[in-house]
């Protein structure tokens, strides 16, 4: 039988974290103070079948960089010469 890693410290946190809180996205987890989760913790965990998954439609904010055109005033030469007299 192969030998199986132990869960890392982030794995074990995530675990004490959904047993005293109950379900939670890794959103929520983040917002709850656990800065440091992220998938492959969660995904270790539900490889071991220590968690269980199960797929919620949520509405949530997105912040995306665009590409936008930025506008400046373009100052004619006939208005510059005009000024300068």
């Amino acid at each position: 039988m192969a030998k199986v890693k132990p869960l890392s410290e982030g794995a074990l946190k995530a675990l004490e974290i959904l047993k005293s809180e109950g379900s939670m996205t890794l959103a929520e987890m983040k917002e709850k103070g656990f800065d440091k989760v992220n998938s492959s913790h969660l995904t270790a965990l539900k490889n071991r079948g220590l968690v269980s998954t199960e797929s919620v439609e949520k509405e949530v904010t997105t912040i995306a960089k665009r590409t936008v055109n930025v506008y400046s005033a373009v100052v004619a030469e006939t208005e510059e010469e005009e000024s300068a007299e």
